[in-house]
């Protein structure tokens, strides 16, 4: 099957077997969040040695959760070396969920459970979150198997599973993956995208790629904090199939995710979407909010809501369903890597779309500091931060200094302070753009 063939390479190919067994045991720490998330509250770690008095949360997961993690499987491999391997995967994506979460837990380990089968998780924690952590990863693996079904059924349809067609050019691998490792109970936002590119399978890290990197410089040149970040990438995608990244677009329309993954399908995406928008702090009705990305998503969210139609910049509330009993805020957005393929000289330019990019980030950290507020008017002021015909120096310096930064090469990107120093001396000014090769 198509979806029992994804590759776990950073923990399975860059650590040996021998290191996975070790983590399983609970003789070693498993895989931390990457690198960019260290500003985040502390990683579980699985030893108890500092654990204190911290109690046990124990849950168990059903055998039927095998097919939803990425794990390598060969016909030589016994059904215990098999267990194993998912064990091991879904202790390093559970350990990247707690840390980005902000859930301080000092201890995890997930180990097969002979017989019947499953996984038994074992975390210990003082947070009084914890004791919901196991229910809600519960809820949201079963919400997971509407994604596998999906995907089962559209691999039966060559009209929906790497179609054939003019101008189409829907070339492998593709493969089931859905947005492991992600906040769950802590998040700020739920982000709609089209689908996870094929990169973020091969790291084994769904926010290692250059569109969310993108994303998280987009945040932090707003304002949140650089260890807060992740708690805005909660992510439900319309077509969870990872797939090579550029090129693709075509392959993955709108009418194939609502007939698929849509309450006309299996009801992946509705399903998702209600159990991620949680309920903020004072949030006075309304839940966390929805930003949708890019044209699919927002062709899948004006098919699906016609009601409350958006467009890039375009911000409302709506309820997600019949039964919703609280709003939902909404925005859409270009999709986050979008703005890097445009020019002084396109239409839109790349200081047209850095703009709108940061007026998207700005309305996500202003929801998350006042849950409560309008999102008309908030998206309002966001978008007259960006729009004023001669914008505040600050904002000036952000639109500038995120063009130049976006057009900058990919392997020798600019840092933050290099798009600022040559924004100083032009003016705020991003067109034309800088020669990065003398820096001039």
């Amino acid at each position: 099957m198509h979806y029992v063939s994804a590759v776990v390479r950073r923990f399975f190919l860059a650590r040996s077997w021998a290191a996975a067994l070790l983590v399983l045991l609970g003789l070693s720490s498993p895989a931390f969040a990457r690198e960019a998330d260290a500003g985040a509250a502390p990683a579980a770690a699985a030893g108890s040695t500092w654990c204190g008095d911290a109690p046990y949360v124990n849950w168990l997961l059903d055998p039927g959760v095998d097919d939803l993690f990425p794990v390598i499987r060969t016909a030589s491999m016994s059904d215990y070396d098999a267990s194993m391997a998912v064990a091991a995967s879904i202790q390093f994506y559970l350990q990247n969920s707690i840390t980005r979460d902000q859930l301080n837990a000092c201890y995890l380990k997930v180990t097969p459970v002979g017989g019947a089968g499953g996984y038994n998780v074992q975390v210990r924690s003082s947070d009084p979150r914890a004791a919901s952590y196991g229910p809600t990863q519960i809820a949201w693996l079963k919400n997971g198997r509407l994604g596998l079904q999906g995907v089962q059924n559209c691999q039966k349809d060559s009209t929906c599973w790497e179609p054939k067609g003019s101008g189409l050019a829907c070339v492998g691998p593709w493969q089931f993956y859905l947005p492991l490792g992600l906040p769950m109970i802590s998040q700020k936002m739920v982000m709609l995208l089209h689908y996870p590119p094929y990169t973020a399978m091969q790291q084994s890290d769904y926010l290692n790629n250059a569109t969310l990197n993108r994303w998280q410089r987009l945040l932090v040149t707003v304002g949140v904090p650089a260890s807060d970040w992740t708690l805005y990438t909660t992510t439900v995608d319309i077509f969870p199939i990872a797939a090579p990244g550029s090129g693709q677009s075509g392959c993955f329309p709108t009418a194939s995710a609502t007939n698929y993954f849509g309450s006309a399908g299996s009801g992946y995406i509705p399903t998702m979407l209600g159990a991620l928008t949680v309920t903020p702090p004072a949030g006075a009705g309304n839940t966390v909010p929805v930003i949708i990305y890019g044209a699919e998503a927002i062709g899948y969210w004006n098919a699906t809501y016609p009601a409350a139609p958006v467009a890039v910049n375009k911000a409302g509330s709506t309820k997600l369903s019949a039964a919703a009993t609280q709003t939902t805020p909404y925005m859409g957005a270009n999709h986050p890597i979008a703005a890097v393929y445009q020019t002084c000289t396109s239409t839109p330019g790349i200081e047209t779309m850095a703009k709108q990019d940061l007026t998207t980030a700005c309305f996500a950290q202003s929801m998350a500091a006042t849950p409560a507020a309008d999102p008309v008017s908030v998206a309002a002021t966001c978008k007259g931060n960006y729009f004023a015909a001669t914008p505040a120096p600050a904002y000036a310096s952000q639109i500038c200094v995120t063009a130049v930064i976006d057009k900058s090469p990919q392997f020798a990107q600019w840092t933050t302070a290099q798009a600022k120093a040559w924004c100083d001396a032009h003016n705020n000014s991003p067109c034309p753009l800088p020669d990065y090769t003398s820096g001039k």
